[in-house]
């Protein structure tokens, strides 16, 4: 479709020594998107909203901190699809990965 959800801003500036980096995370579309954020290091990473539903062209503050650590290449992923209930609890839908859909996808 084009681009569903995107970050502002779109890249993550903490160092190994930790700290945090508060984002906006944008839904672009029409209709309701569940989201799951994955990260390469859990040991390391937190973030404030795991899962959560995405009204429609909702904006919501994202907080990503970071524990000190070993520097290393890590990867913080949004999982997303389309749902109909603005109620719908996410956390089940994203068990076996990203649910297959019109509306559905991965923002890295």
């Amino acid at each position: 479709m084009g681009v569903e959800i995107s970050l502002d801003p779109p890249v993550c500036p903490i160092q190994a020594n930790g700290g945090t980096s508060k984002h906006k995370m944008i839904n672009h579309t029409d209709r309701h998107l569940a989201y799951k954020v994955k990260s390469s290091n859990n040991s390391n990473y937190s973030v404030n909203l795991i899962y959560g539903i995405l009204k429609v062209c909702d904006v919501k503050e994202l907080i990503i901190t970071r524990k000190p650590g070993k520097p290393q290449a890590d990867k913080l992923i949004i999982q997303y699809c389309q749902v109909n209930d603005e109620n719908a609890d996410p956390k089940p839908l994203f068990a076996n990965g990203v649910p297959p859909g019109e509306l559905s996808g991965e923002l890295q």
